[in-house]
């Protein structure tokens, strides 16, 4: 298990470049005990804000749940008290890390349905380059049953793409977006540099909110995906509730531009003393 401090130059060279970085073991395996349960319990029992992301488009399930940090004590432990916020801060060259969020998504064997292509940013109410997603693989990890994909550099072509949205029907919240629509990365593959690892249970991704990413449905018969995504803004960070972005479990008590900072929001690096 590593933490911030234990990142070597190079790792943060890579991130600044890339827009995401591969980390082997960050989790021991205690953690990832931890959040098997959490997952279980959470599927058993969903969050008001769980879903399935294949409904209507292919057959088998593609579980995806928010904030579940809010309602279980392993995921809030996992969001702040894990080595997560202090990776998140390490790469981002960031003095603070604020907790932003969790989320969770499951893609059972045999369900086709992909992760779109798109950045995560245009979605969210911040502004700020100092934002970072920790994506934990609770199970072994590969193309086959959906290897999350990045197109690295793209974190800084300087443009914010429209929202994707990850479920059929869903089409009608972004029409109205005046921003453009993301290249068809799948047609044209060859042109970019695209990045995947295959991962054990206990590695991490850590990647950009403006990186372009999406995966490959899970063709396997008999292989789950469990990803668990913590997310963490950092020093430069503002909020910005402007239209089109999603909504929060309540609206934080944050004015246009404060710092992220807050009982929704709150500051987990460095730990309190």
């Amino acid at each position: 298990m590593i933490d911030g401090g234990d990142i070597a130059t190079s790792l943060v060279e890579d991130y600044d470049r890339d827009g995401v970085v591969y980390l082997r073991g960050a989790f021991d395996v205690g953690w990832i005990e931890r959040l098997h349960g959490a997952v279980e319990r959470d599927i058993a029992d969903p969050g008001p804000n769980a879903t399935n992301f294949a409904e209507g488009s292919t057959a088998g399930t593609f579980f995806g749940d928010m904030f579940m940090w809010r309602r279980d004590a392993d995921f809030r432990a996992a969001a702040l008290a894990s080595p997560a916020a202090s990776i998140a801060a390490g790469l981002m060259r960031s003095k603070r890390a604020d907790f932003f969020y969790d989320q969770l998504f499951v893609k059972e064997p045999g369900t086709a349905h992909p992760t779109p292509w798109h950045q995560d940013q245009p979605y969210w109410p911040v502004k700020g380059w100092q934002i970072a997603s920790v994506w934990i693989a609770l199970d072994r990890v590969d193309r086959s049953n959906g290897a999350v994909e990045f197109v690295a550099g793209s974190h800084k072509w300087g443009v914010n793409f429209r929202p994707t949205p990850f479920r059929k029907g869903h089409e009608v919240k972004f029409t109205s977006s005046d921003l453009a629509v993301i290249p068809d990365i799948d047609a044209d593959r060859g042109r970019y540099d695209i990045r995947r690892w295959d991962m054990e249970a206990g590695d991490c991704l850590v990647f950009h909110a403006m990186i372009v990413h999406g995966a490959p449905g899970n063709l396997t018969s008999g292989t789950r995906r469990r990803g668990l995504a913590l997310r963490y803004t950092g020093d430069d960070v503002r909020y910005d509730p402007r239209p089109g972005t999603f909504q929060f479990p309540h609206s934080p008590d944050l004015a246009a531009g404060a710092p992220m900072t807050c009982d929704l929001f709150p500051r987990v690096w460095p730990p309190a003393r």
